[in-house]
C-alpha cells in the first residue's frame, strides 16, 4: 500500500516538469491525491510534499476555474499552491489569469439615463433620482474591484509578467478615475436636483451632469481594450465559440450511437442534396417520406433523437419549426365513441409544421383488446392525417417502442407499415459499459461531482448488476444511479464530522453503492458447507463453480475459453434439499461474477402453462424474465408433460428451451425432481436434453443425518433438548426407517420441531404458571415430542412430501 501511494505521488512530481492535459484530469482523481499528502505530512520530506501539493491544488484550480461559482475556491487553492511552492510558476502563472478574467466579467454601469433640457419637470426629477441612486450603488461595491485590479497587478508582478502588469495597473487607475468621476456626477447630480426645487437654475449645471454620465459610460470600453492582452474575443473563449450547435453537431456530441449517427448524416447528406437539387430547379414529384420508427429498449435515446431529427428537418427547411409534440396512448385513446378521433386531431393539430412523437406507439393496438378498446380507432384516425385532408405532409410522425413490440405492431396494420418504409426504421442499440460509465461521469459533472477511480469501479459493478434484461434502462439508470449517489452524499450531513472540500464534489465507492460497498455476508461456499449431509453434492457443486471462475479469469486474460455447462437436474425425494441447494447455487454463481443478481426464482406448472391459446408462451417468458441475472428452478418439472396432446405443457418446454439458448450466460435454469420421471421429461425434447449436463442426485438423510438436523433446527429456534430427548427421538426415527414408514427428510425435522414447540406453550399454558422462567420457556421435553411418535413413527402432518 506505501508502494502504490508513492508510486501515485511520483506521478505528481513529474507533472512539476511535464504538465498533464488537463482535459484527462478530474477533481475526483486530484482531491484523494491531496488526502494521501496529508497523511504523509510529518515525514523527513515535507519539502517535497509542499511542491507536490502544491501541483495538485494548481491543476485542482483550473479545473474549478471552468465551472459555475468556481472562482472563489480556485483562488483560495492558488493562494495556498503560491504560498507552498512560490517556485512554481504555473500557480503564479494561473492566479494571473483567474484575476484578469474576473476583471473581465466586470461590466461597468453604461445605463446611466441622460437628462434633457427638453424633458418635463417631473421626468427630469425622476432620472436625476435614479442617478443618485446609481452612483451610490457603484461607490459601494467599487472597493471590491479595486482591491481585485491590486491583486492582479501584484499576482502578475511575481510571474513576472510585464503584460498583464501593465493591463492590471491600467484597470487600477481606470478604478480610481472612475470613483472620481462618480463623485462629481453624485455632487452634480445633487446639486442638479436642488435646482429643480425652483430656487434656482443652471444651464452650465445641466451641461456638466450629462458630461460626467458620458465619460462614465465610454469608459467601458476603456476597460474592454485594456484586458484585452490575448487578442480573444469573448465569444472565441466560450464554447462553440459563442453560438449555439446544429442539430447534428449536437448528435455528434453525444455518446456511443455510432451506427445511428452515421446513418443521420447519410440522411442529412440526401436532404441537403434534395434541397440542392430543387434550389437548382429540378424538382421532386415523389417526395420520401420523412416519418420515422425509432426502435430501442428504455434509456437509449430514442426521445433524444426525435428531437435532434426534428431540429434537423427544420434547419434544413423541410419543417416550419422543430418543435416535437410527445404523445402516447393515454393522449390519444379515449373512452367512448367519437373521443379517439378527436384526441388524434388535436394531437395532430398542434404537430403541425412539426413532429408527433409517439412513445410505446405498439399500445395502440393490443392484442387482448375488446371491442370497447378504441385503439384500433386512434391508428385509422392518424393514418387517415397523414395521407389526405388539410394535415397531409404538413407534419412528421415519429413512432417509437421496444423493437420486437415495433416489428409486431407494424406487420399488423399494412396500412401504416406502408407509411414507415424501412429506411426510416432505426434501432437504437443498448448502450456498453464504458458509454454508461461516460454518461454517468456527464450526468456527475453537470452536477458539479466527481468520480474517484475506485468510485468509477464500483460503478461499473452497479450497471453489471442491473444490466440483466431488455427492461434495463441504459442511459436512464445510470442518471438514476448517479444522483442516488449525490444523494447518498447528502444524508451525511447531519453526521457530526465538519464537512471537507470533497463532501461537496467528489463521489466515493460508498456513496455509488456498488459490489465492494455491500456489507460482509457468510459465503455461499460456507453456507453450503454448514448443511448437513449431501457430500457428494457439495463437491460437485464446488467444481462447477471452481470450473466457472476459472474460465472467466481465463477470458480476462485473453486465454481461450470452454463453455460453461451451468443448467443442471436435481433428482430426489423431496425435503432433501434441492431448493436450499439451488438458492446457495444462485448465489455461488453470483460472488464468482458469473451471474448478476445471483436470486433464485422458483416455478411449477402452474406458472408455466395456461388453459388457452397463445399465453402459455407469454406466462414462460414472464417467469424467465423474472429469474434473468439468477436461477430458475422449476421443481417437479415432469409435470409439464401431464394433460396429453392438447396440453400447452409442451409448448412450455419448446419456450424455455428457446429462452435458454436466447439469454445465454444470463439464465441458470435447474430442473428438480425424481429421478425416472425426470428421464422421462429431457428425452421428450432433444433440446432439452441437450441443454441440461449436470445431473446432480440428492439421497435420502439418514437417521443421524436427521437427528443433527434436528438439534441444529433447536439452537437456531433459540430452544434446546431436555434430558435424553435426542437418544429417544434418535430411537423413533431408527425404527421408523427399518419399517419403512420414514419419509419427507428435510420437511419432516422442520414439521417435527414446529409441532413439538406447540406441544410445549401447551404444557406450560396448562400447567398454570403465569411466568414461567428462561429454563422453562428454553426446554423441549420428551413429552412434547411424545404425541409425533405414536406408532414408531412421526404421526401425519409432520411427514410432509413433495419437492
Amino acid at each position: 500500500m506505501q508502494q502504490r501511494a508513492a508510486d501515485r505521488l511520483e506521478v505528481v512530481w513529474r507533472w512539476r516538469e511535464h504538465p498533464p492535459d488537463i482535459r484527462q484530469l478530474s477533481e475526483g482523481e486530484l482531491i484523494p491525491l491531496l488526502r494521501l499528502i496529508e497523511e504523509r505530512r510529518g515525514t523527513d520530506e515535507d519539502k517535497r510534499l509542499d511542491q507536490a501539493e502544491a501541483v495538485v491544488l494548481t491543476w485542482l484550480a483550473a479545473l474549478r476555474m471552468e465551472k459555475r461559482g468556481g472562482y472563489g475556491l480556485a483562488e483560495e487553492w492558488l493562494s495556498r499552491a503560491v504560498r507552498l511552492d512560490p517556485a512554481y510558476r504555473p500557480s503564479a502563472e494561473l492566479r494571473v489569469r483567474l484575476y484578469l478574467t474576473r476583471l473581465k466579467e466586470h461590466r461597468l454601469d453604461g445605463s446611466y439615463p441622460l437628462i434633457r433640457e427638453t424633458d418635463n419637470a417631473a421626468t427630469r426629477r425622476r432620472n436625476a433620482e435614479q442617478l443618485k441612486q446609481a452612483a451610490e450603488a457603484e461607490l459601494q461595491a467599487l472597493p471590491s474591484w479595486q482591491a481585485l485590479a491590486a491583486a492582479a497587478r501584484e499576482a502578475a508582478e511575481a510571474a513576472g509578467d510585464e503584460t498583464a502588469v501593465h493591463a492590471a495597473a491600467g484597470v487600477e487607475r481606470l478604478y480610481a478615475e472612475r470613483e472620481r468621476l462618480l463623485g462629481d456626477m453624485l455632487e452634480r447630480t445633487q446639486a442638479y436636483a436642488a435646482s429643480l426645487q425652483g430656487m434656482f437654475y443652471s444651464a452650465e449645471m445641466l451641461a456638466a451632469l450629462q458630461e460626467s454620465v458620458k465619460r462614465l459610460t465610454a469608459q467601458q470600453e476603456e476597460h474592454e481594450r485594456l484586458l484585452s492582452i490575448d487578442g480573444e474575443s469573448d465569444d472565441a473563449e466560450m464554447p462553440g465559440g459563442g453560438r449555439g450547435q446544429s442539430a447534428l453537431e449536437e448528435l455528434e456530441g453525444l455518446i456511443g450511437l455510432d451506427e445511428i449517427k452515421e446513418r443521420v448524416r447519410k440522411l442529412a447528406c440526401f436532404l441537403r442534396y434534395r434541397q440542392l437539387r430543387e434550389e437548382k430547379g429540378w424538382h421532386l414529384t415523389d417526395q420520401l417520406p420523412l416519418h420515422l420508427v425509432l426502435m430501442g429498449n428504455p434509456g437509449t435515446g430514442k426521445t433524444t433523437l426525435a428531437r435532434l431529427i426534428g431540429r434537423l428537418y427544420h434547419e434544413l427547411g423541410l419543417l416550419e419549426r422543430g418543435d416535437v409534440v410527445e404523445v402516447d396512448r393515454s393522449h390519444l385513446v379515449g373512452a367512448y365513441v367519437g373521443q379517439t378521433e378527436q384526441r388524434v386531431m388535436e394531437a395532430v393539430k398542434r404537430a403541425v409544421g412539426g413532429v408527433l412523437f409517439i412513445d410505446e406507439a405498439y399500445s395502440l393496438k393490443r392484442a387482448d383488446s375488446s371491442g370497447s378498446d378504441y385503439g384500433q380507432a386512434a391508428i385509422d384516425t392518424l393514418v387517415a392525417a397523414m395521407t389526405g385532408g388539410e394535415y397531409a405532409g404538413r407534419f412528421v410522425v415519429m413512432l417509437a417502442g421496444y423493437p420486437e413490440e415495433m416489428r409486431q405492431f407494424l406487420y399488423a396494420n399494412p396500412g401504416l407499415r406502408s407509411r414507415f418504409p424501412e429506411t426510416g426504421h432505426f434501432l437504437l442499440p443498448d448502450y456498453t459499459t464504458d458509454e454508461l460509465v461516460a454518461i454517468a461521469e456527464q450526468v456527475a459533472s453537470r452536477n458539479d461531482f466527481s468520480f474517484t477511480p475506485e468510485a468509477r469501479r464500483a460503478l461499473r459493478q452497479r450497471i453489471e448488476q442491473a444490466r440483466v434484461d431488455h427492461t434495463f434502462g441504459n442511459a436512464r439508470t445510470v442518471a438514476n444511479l448517479v444522483m442516488e449517489a449525490i444523494f447518498a452524499k447528502g444524508r451525511r450531513l447531519d453526521e457530526p464530522d465538519e464537512l471537507k472540500w470533497d463532501d461537496f464534489t467528489i463521489l466515493y465507492p460508498k456513496d455509488v453503492g456498488g459490489l465492494d460497498a455491500l456489507p460482509d455476508v457468510q459465503p455461499a461456499r460456507e453456507k453450503l458447507a454448514s448443511l448437513i449431509g449431501l457430500d457428494e453434492v457439495k463437491a460437485e457443486l464446488n467444481k462447477i463453480a471452481a470450473f466457472a471462475s476459472v474460465q472467466r479469469k481465463r477470458a480476462a486474460c485473453g486465454l481461450p475459453t470452454v463453455p460453461v455447462e451451468l443448467h443442471a437436474v436435481f433428482t430426489g425425494s423431496p425435503g432433501t434439499g434441492k431448493t436450499t441447494v439451488a438458492r446457495l447455487y444462485a448465489e455461488m454463481l453470483q460472488e464468482i461474477g458469473y451471474l448478476k443478481r445471483g436470486h433464485l426464482v422458483t416455478a411449477s406448472r402452474a406458472d408455466l402453462v395456461a388453459g388457452y391459446v397463445g399465453q402459455t408462451a407469454a406466462l414462460t417468458r414472464r417467469k424467465i424474465r423474472e429469474a434473468l441475472g439468477g436461477v430458475l428452478f422449476i421443481d417437479e418439472a415432469y409435470a409439464l408433460l401431464e394433460g396429453g396432446e392438447r396440453d400447452y405443457g409442451r409448448e412450455a418446454i419448446h419456450t424455455l428451451v428457446e429462452e435458454m439458448s436466447r439469454h445465454g450466460e444470463n439464465l441458470v435454469v435447474v430442473l428438480a425432481g425424481y429421478p425416472s420421471e425426470m428421464q422421462r421429461l429431457l428425452a421428450s425434447n432433444p433440446g432439452l436434453f441437450s441443454r441440461f449436463k449436470k445431473y446432480l442426485h440428492f439421497p435420502d438423510y439418514t437417521t443421524e443425518e436427521l437427528t443433527r438436523m434436528l438439534l441444529q433446527a433447536v439452537t437456531q429456534a433459540g430452544y434446546r433438548l431436555g434430558g435424553d430427548v435426542e437418544e429417544r427421538i434418535r430411537q423413533q426415527l431408527e425404527q421408523a426407517a427399518q419399517a419403512g414408514t420414514l419419509t419427507g427428510n428435510g420437511r419432516m425435522v422442520h414439521n417435527l420441531l414446529q409441532e413439538a414447540m406447540q406441544y410445549q406453550a401447551l404444557r406450560l399454558t396448562q400447567a398454570g404458571d403465569d411466568s414461567p422462567d428462561i429454563e422453562q420457556l428454553s426446554r423441549l421435553e420428551w413429552v412434547d415430542f411424545q404425541p409425533l411418535f405414536p406408532n414408531g413413527a412421526p404421526a401425519s402432518g409432520t411427514s410432509v412430501h413433495g419437492g
